[in-house]
Formats: C-alpha cells, sequence, structure tokens
C-alpha cells in the first residue's frame, strides 16, 4: 500500500494530521481567514520537509495533483493580501451542490 500506515510511524501520523488541520483552518470558521497573517502555506511547506524525509513510498500520483493545487491555491492567497470568507462560500456551494444533485 501506498498510504499511510502503521509502517511509516508516529512522525509521520501526525504531520498529515496537522497538514490537514492547516488545509482545513480556512473552513474552520464563518470568519473571513486572512491567508497572510495564518502563513498556512509556510506551515504546510515545513511538513512537507518531514513527508520528503520520512517517507517510504511515494504517495499516489492523485495526491501529487491536489497537493499541486492546494499549494498554488494557498500560495496565490498569500500573495493577493486575500481575506476571504472561505466556510460561507464553501457551504453555500455545497448546499447549492446537494440541492441540484436531488
Amino acid at each position: 500500500s501506498s498510504g499511510i500506515n502503521a509502517e511509516y510511524g508516529d512522525v509521520m501520523l501526525e504531520a498529515h494530521v496537522e497538514a490537514i488541520k492547516v488545509v482545513g483552518e480556512p473552513f474552520a470558521t464563518d470568519e473571513p481567514y486572512d491567508f497572510v497573517e495564518q502563513a498556512a502555506y509556510k506551515r504546510v511547506a515545513k511538513l512537507l520537509e518531514v513527508f520528503a524525509k520520512h517517507r517510504i513510498t511515494a504517495p499516489p500520483e492523485e495526491s501529487y495533483a491536489l497537493n499541486r493545487k492546494l499549494s498554488g491555491a494557498f500560495l496565490l492567497c498569500n500573495k493577493l493580501n486575500a481575506v476571504i470568507p472561505c466556510k460561507p462560500l464553501f457551504d453555500r456551494v455545497y448546499e447549492h451542490k446537494m440541492a441540484t444533485a436531488k
């Protein structure tokens, strides 16, 4: 398996959990998220160092694409000094998707 498992140990598991928390931060509050003040992309970059150092096998190809997209979005928001109400935007898109999926 190329996923995270017991073979990796606590360092990798903790790094993955922290990365998920950081990426989820903008969606955890109704308040606008300040991408510069929070510097999430810098925190994820530090975690990527842990992933590179401790990984046993390469991650699945689709995770590379997702990582590039998320990293690019966070970095762009930082460069644009973005302050965005992410959770309300996400909630609106999700509700629309659920309403049209029925």
